[in-house]
């Protein structure tokens, strides 16, 4: 395999070649091609950006203003961002629903504006409403389709010949859209008040740190307003001169993967983020998920101070008239508006496995003392041997997770006596509790402590990660893939085929006949191989212990003992909670989480206390917390991140191994330019060009003189957008063109009598259905009861047959039209596996095609 940049050009010589030799006409040269690619990277390209870290590796970092700009300009993207967190009720589907982008993320990184009656209101400006009064906005939200914000009253004083609004910031209020008449420009522009107070005249009673909430009165004497210039507004105000500006929150992802195809571990700690506002369906599409450093050489701390540097002092090239003014905030073109835009960047958690987590935090690790990271649980003194081990199968080490071998103790360590039953009862106890941790508190006291630290140290820039209000120990959400699926699941079955089975070669067989025999279609799995589950127990991935997961209780009855057995159905109870993709009432869901959990831990504790060992059943403890502050727990999993490292180390085996961050970083660079021209983005084209091609290997975007207009945003012509029109060989070989809209087909509700009284009918064996399920004859599915405009609770029901009406509008594309159903009843629940029956009772019902397959074990 051909690698670098010499690589590149051998190969693009190779297929010239070939594009020669089969009589290709107009057939570019290697020059005209690399002039190319380089026009294409000063219009569209992302540039990667060297640093040298603290402890002397270089790194090269792709610019998150230019991931942001291409963002800000695809059509397939920008629509479906949110900017605005939102106050959905008792309902939690969003992270911008979450309490977190909701209450308590810093203020200066939310949504400074909001654009009403052609005006610009944003936070921390005086607002006149309509009944008179005055007010200070300082959060902006939504709840249904209005806009509201929450504020400050503001009440008017006199001062040494001079009156003025005092902001009292201990009494706040909501305000709707609807209420709000003078934004703070026009107010000062109209004099709105005239004969009272300006408006840029404000003093406060207390001194308010905007980050932690803090408050402390100041004698009750007035001081100035700090917050902002009360002459000139906000701060964002005055950089946006007029233009919109939106807040995009961020998932940043750290995990370290292997850059080798062999076995031979080659580390890579990488970065990657998504947009915390696109919806929970796309958010974890590998089509979202954005590369931004990585290196097999420099620890994570150290590449992370590149990254703090470009969220905190971001800035993109376009006309000199421009960055004159706006020195920082990232400038893009809104493909929605038309228009540029100010986009302020934030992190809003940071994702990866529990030792990457730990790490983040500085933390010590799950072998310390202090073993959790969120919490401040105590765990054995730390100068105290291990207790002796005689069961095997609980407290070895997991493997799971990249960095388990550093986190393993010391193989020569001293024995340390029993634990006596008091002592043991006074361990559990401790584990499975929760001392809170104070966001608020955390954070101030890593401020001092980073303040308190800071000393020469040459040339080194010692990066301040806590600077964006970030908490690593309570943003940090739980990370359920490692700590489930491949934490508990993991643990549980490599228990019973190694012990609780262990050698006896009846039950060994009779459970892999059992994984081979169960039914999964319901799952939307393909069969299972018990063999390959049983034998190979301690190499088995996520994908495996996701399907383990789903049938352990009906495969592992009265194989194992009834205390095992209970903790299956304990874990079975708990999983469909923790992945819940929509909570339609949120305390109810947190209650049942709690309830699940409690539930699991004290089966785990009767079987034996011994599994506490491992830290991970404590930190479950917290996903209830997270839940609630970030959204439901499937938004911050890390599945998509985790597959995007097959991307990485693709990229690293195909580097030159001598920059490799450098190739790497080039490479995604890449990839992001043929993805903005194929997703339809627009292309800014700029007028000088004259040293629009240049041979330098560092992109630089081109910019203009000051006297020059802005560039102009043209759009992608259709000749590249061809290769992605559907349908193509492509998209049918993926099977993305058989989704049809029913809606535009006859039911058979609709037929005459006649016609349903002919031999006009064919019955099919199976159907997919909208949620690319594939239903067949026999199935159980849900199914919604009565119209769109009165829905009811869906109910359960049995295929009995798929019928195709002859010569419809949907036979010609081999689509059936309706679905035969008999209604089932769900029961009282089963002894055996503590889960409800359904049986069909006899009545049936035709339906189109829009219901969504249930998997009848559960």
């Amino acid at each position: 395999m051909l690698r670098g940049g010499h690589g590149m050009m051998r190969q693009i010589d190779i297929l010239l070649w070939l594009l020669q030799v089969n009589n290709v006409d107009n057939v570019p040269s290697v020059r005209s091609i690399k002039l190319i690619k380089d026009t294409i990277q000063r219009l569209c390209g992302i540039c990667s950006i060297p640093y040298d870290g603290a402890l002397g590796h270089r790194y090269y970092v792709n610019s998150l203003s230019d991931i942001i700009w291409q963002e800000m300009m695809n059509p397939r993207v920008r629509p479906l961002l949110h900017f605005y967190p939102e106050d959905a009720g008792a309902e939690l589907n969003e992270a911008q629903q979450a309490k977190h982008w909701l209450e308590e993320l810093d203020l200066e990184l939310l949504m400074p504006v909001v654009r009403l009656h052609n005006q610009d209101f944003f936070i921390f400006e005086p607002t006149l409403l309509s009944s008179g009064r005055a007010c200070m906005p300082f959060r902006w939200f939504t709840r249904g389709r209005k806009m509201y914000t929450k504020t400050w009253s503001l009440r008017p004083v006199t001062r040494e010949m001079d009156c003025g609004w005092v902001v009292e910031d201990f009494h706040s209020f909501e305000v709707s859209e609807d209420d709000l008449l003078v934004s703070f420009k026009n107010w000062s522009l109209s004099e709105a008040t005239s004969g009272g107070p300006r408006g840029c005249s404000i003093y406060v009673l207390y001194v308010v740190n905007i980050c932690l909430g803090v408050k402390c009165e100041l004698n009750g004497e007035l001081q100035p307003w700090t917050l902002t210039n009360p002459s000139e507004g906000n701060q964002w105000c005055v950089r946006a001169s007029g233009a919109c500006v939106f807040a995009m929150p961020l998932w940043l992802y750290c995990n370290d993967t292997s850059g080798n195809l062999s076995k031979k571990w080659n580390k890579h700690n990488s970065f990657l983020f998504t947009a915390a506002g696109l919806p929970r369906a796309d958010v974890h599409q590998e089509y979202n998920v954005h590369f931004i450093c990585t290196l097999n050489l420099a620890p994570p701390l150290e590449m992370l101070d590149g990254i703090v540097d470009q969220l905190e002092q971001v800035e993109i090239m376009i006309p000199v008239k421009f960055t004159e003014s706006w020195k920082q905030g990232i400038w893009g073109w809104d493909c929605v508006h038309e228009e540029y835009v100010l986009v302020i960047p934030s992190v809003l958690a940071l994702l990866g496995d529990n030792p990457m987590q730990s790490e983040m935090a500085c933390h010590i690790g799950s072998m310390g003392k202090y073993f959790c990271r969120i919490c401040k649980v105590k765990g054995h003194n730390a100068t105290a041997a291990q207790p002796e081990d005689t069961d095997h199968s609980v407290g070895e080490a997991s493997g799971s997770e990249s960095d388990a071998h550093a986190d393993a103790p010391p193989k020569s360590i001293q024995k340390r006596a029993k634990e006596t039953m008091e002592e043991m009862l006074n361990h559990t106890a401790k584990f499975g509790v929760v001392t809170g941790r104070s966001r608020q508190r955390s954070i101030e006291s890593k401020r001092c402590c980073l303040k308190l630290s800071q000393v020469p140290c040459g040339e080194s820039k010692v990066s301040q990660p806590f600077s964006q209000c970030i908490d690593p120990h309570t943003d940090t959400p739980v990370e359920i893939l490692h700590t489930v699926l491949l934490g508990f699941v993991k643990y549980l079955w490599r228990d019973v085929v190694s012990v609780r089975i262990g050698k006896d070669k009846l039950k060994r067989e009779l459970l892999e006949t059992r994984l081979s025999s169960v039914d999964v279609s319901g799952l939307g799995l393909s069969n299972l191989n018990g063999h390959t589950l049983v034998q190979y127990a301690g190499s088995l991935v996520g994908h495996d212990f996701h399907a383990i997961a789903q049938v352990a209780p009906f495969v592992l009855h009265d194989l194992v003992p009834q205390e095992c057995y209970d903790i299956w159905i304990a874990l079975s109870n708990l999983i469909p909670l923790i992945w819940q993709p929509e909570i339609e009432n949120l305390m109810e869901h947190l209650c049942n989480l709690t309830i699940s959990i409690n539930n699991f831990l004290a089966c785990t504790a009767r079987w034996t206390p011994r599994w506490f060992n491992k830290p991970k059943f404590h930190i479950i403890l917290h996903v209830v917390d997270h839940i609630q502050q970030f959204g439901p727990a499937a938004l911050f999993a890390t599945e998509a991140f985790e597959s995007f490292n097959a991307v990485i180390c693709a990229k690293s085996i195909h580097s030159n191994h001598r920059a490799s961050s450098q190739d790497i970083a080039y490479s995604f660079a890449h990839g992001s330019r043929i993805r903005h021209i194929l997703s339809g983005a627009r292309i800014i084209i700029h007028n000088d060009t004259n040293n629009i091609h240049s041979d330098s290997p560092d992109p630089v975007r081109a910019s203009n003189s000051p006297s020059d207009k802005p560039p102009e945003a043209k759009v992608v012509e259709n000749s590249p957008l061809s290769l992605i029109q559907r349908p193509n060989i492509i998209t049918d070989y993926l099977g993305l063109d058989m989704q049809v809209d029913a809606k535009k087909y006859d039911t058979l509700q609709s037929l005459p009598n006649d016609t349903l009284k002919g031999h006009n009918f064919r019955t099919c064996k199976s159907v997919m259905l909208f949620n690319r399920d594939v239903c067949k004859i026999g199935d159980w599915v849900l199914a919604a009861k009565g119209t769109q405009a009165v829905e009811q609770s869906p109910i359960v029901a049995c295929v009995r047959e798929i019928i195709q009406h002859q010569d419809s509008d949907a036979d010609k594309l081999l689509h059936p039209d309706a679905i035969l159903l008999e209604c089932g009843i769900v029961g009282e629940l089963a002894v055996s596996y503590s889960m409800p029956t359904v049986r069909a009772h006899g009545s049936f019902l035709l339906y189109p095609i829009e219901v969504c397959d249930l998997s009848a074990e559960h």
